[in-house]
């Protein structure tokens, strides 16, 4: 069996921070002293951390998001169903000038059996195509008295035409439009 044989530094070697005069000094050495009755009690009262939600705290309701109705710019969303042989975008416009709203129109859908187009790259006049063409998108806003509406349609040979609406926009069925009202004017 090995002995160990402890080595304390010499007296010469310690700082005068480590050198105390204490009397629970260790086997005679400054340097090595018993653990104060504080950290003894202390070793002694830990416990393991609780996991979890604290004592008494409970889970608090969120509140609720109130809406006031007087608020004049709530967004609502609606469906404006345009017949067979009327203009769309007249439609839109109507629509919004009866319940005094702006307009966002999102999307609509349906087929349109003429269209008039404006090409903005090219400042040229606007030309009426004759169809029937698949609305693929028709998006725009009316903010009273301005309006502004860009169209995207693809024809029986898979030829697509995309610009800013200048002119009618004739449905040829029923047309489904997705809009958002903005706010009253």
């Amino acid at each position: 069996m090995v002995e160990s044989e402890i080595v304390f530094p010499s007296s010469s070697s310690l700082s005068s921070f480590d050198r105390s005069t204490d009397t629970d000094s260790v086997a005679g050495s400054p340097s090595l002293q018993k653990p104060s009755s504080s950290t003894t009690r202390h070793h002694h009262l830990s416990r393991k951390k609780k996991l979890g939600r604290p004592v008494g705290s409970k889970n608090k309701p969120k509140p609720l998001l109130v809406i006031d109705k007087a608020n004049k710019s709530v967004v609502k969303p609606v469906f404006i169903e345009v017949p067979e042989t009327y203009d769309v975008i007249r439609t839109i416009v109507k629509f919004a000038r009866h319940h005094q709203v702006s307009i966002i129109v999102l999307n609509a859908s349906g087929t349109v059996s003429s269209v008039t187009i404006r090409n903005s790259h090219y400042h040229a006049s606007p030309f009426t195509l004759y169809g029937p063409f698949k609305l693929i998108s028709l998006t725009g806003t009316y903010i009273h008295p301005h309006c502004s509406f860009s169209i995207s349609v693809s024809g029986i040979k898979e030829q697509c035409f995309i610009g800013g609406v200048g002119g009618k926009v004739i449905a040829e069925n029923e047309v489904m439009v997705a809009a958002v009202i903005v706010n009253k004017f």
